[in-house]
């Protein structure tokens, strides 16, 4: 009785051999990695898309301050050429107020040279 106990117990417990069984995780596992690899794979993907974008995007905020820059530059340059004329007006009306017209005659041409170069200097 004895014998046929455990050999039931064996029947009961087991569907297959213990090869089986192993064998049947084995395949699970390389189920479950090569699903594993394929999401990691793709989620590589993204993260590399992703940041080609943003390489992207930087090399256009870089560009976008380059022109900023030289906007800034040409209008601080026009700013001061503007504050010259303006001084050169200026001395011009104090030289009259004083009937300086030598100097009023040199202040004018002054003007006109300032205004010559910033006409030359737009084109």
């Amino acid at each position: 009785m004895e014998y046929r106990m455990t050999k039931e117990k064996r029947a009961c417990g087991s569907t297959g051999s213990r090869f089986q069984k192993r064998k049947g995780s084995v395949k699970t596992r390389v189920s479950i990695t090569r699903r594993l690899r394929a999401e990691i794979g793709e989620q590589q993907k993204r993260i590399i898309k992703g940041q080609m974008e943003i390489r992207e995007r930087f090399e256009e905020i870089d560009f976008d301050c380059d022109q900023l820059k030289k906007e800034t530059f040409l209008i601080s340059k026009q700013a001061a050429r503007n504050q010259q004329r303006l001084n050169l007006m200026f001395k011009i009306v104090k030289a009259r107020e004083e009937n300086s017209l030598s100097e009023v005659d040199k202040l004018t041409q002054s003007l006109r040279e300032c205004m010559k170069q910033d006409m030359e200097n737009s084109l």
